[in-house]
This record gives C-alpha cells, sequence and structure tokens, in this order.
C-alpha cells in the first residue's frame, strides 16, 4: 500500500508491490500483481504483472496474463502472455538500452 513519488534509479533488482509516481531505472524489476508505476522504467529486465502507464525501455520484457500496459515499448525479447492487455506501439531494437546518435 505504499505510493513513492519521485525517480528511482538502483543498481540492483526490484520488485514493485505498491505504486511509483514517477521513472524507474534499475539491473531488473518485477511488477507484482498489485504493483504500479505512473511513469517510465529503463531495465535490463521487466516482468510485468499489474500495471504500467508509461514507456518502457528493456532487453527482456514479458508481458504476463492480466497485466495492464499502456505505452510504447521498446526491447529486443518480447514475451506477451494471453489475457495481457498493451495499449501503444512495439519496437524491437538490437540494442535498447544504447541511446541512439
Amino acid at each position: 500500500q505504499v505510493t513513492i513519488a519521485g525517480a528511482i534509479d538502483y543498481s540492483g533488482p526490484l520488485i514493485i508491490s505498491g505504486t511509483i509516481e514517477g521513472d524507474v531505472t534499475c539491473a531488473s524489476v518485477v511488477i507484482t500483481e498489485r504493483g504500479v508505476i505512473n511513469g517510465s522504467i529503463t531495465s535490463e529486465n521487466v516482468t510485468v504483472l499489474g500495471e504500467v502507464n508509461g514507456e518502457i525501455v528493456a532487453n527482456a520484457l514479458t508481458l504476463k496474463s492480466a497485466c495492464s500496459v499502456t505505452g510504447d515499448i521498446f526491447h529486443k525479447n518480447l514475451v506477451l502472455e494471453d489475457g495481457c492487455f498493451f495499449e501503444g506501439r512495439s519496437r524491437r531494437l538490437a540494442q535498447p538500452l544504447v541511446p541512439a546518435s
């Protein structure tokens, strides 16, 4: 039931079970069934079981059944499970975490 207002920049893995009102940058992140992120995510590995409203940039992205993602996604590997909700654009990139020159 925690709500964090502001960006999170962490070098390790995160498990989000509350609400984040801001951007998240980390090594890997799992958004649980009750987790909500209203902001962008930049991470090597992202697994969404809850809700994300914002852009996702990841090498490996998994949208699990019953999750909700509204926003553009940039990925190298993408897994969409049956029953997930995704509204936005999807772009496959060879190196999504490397800024375009």
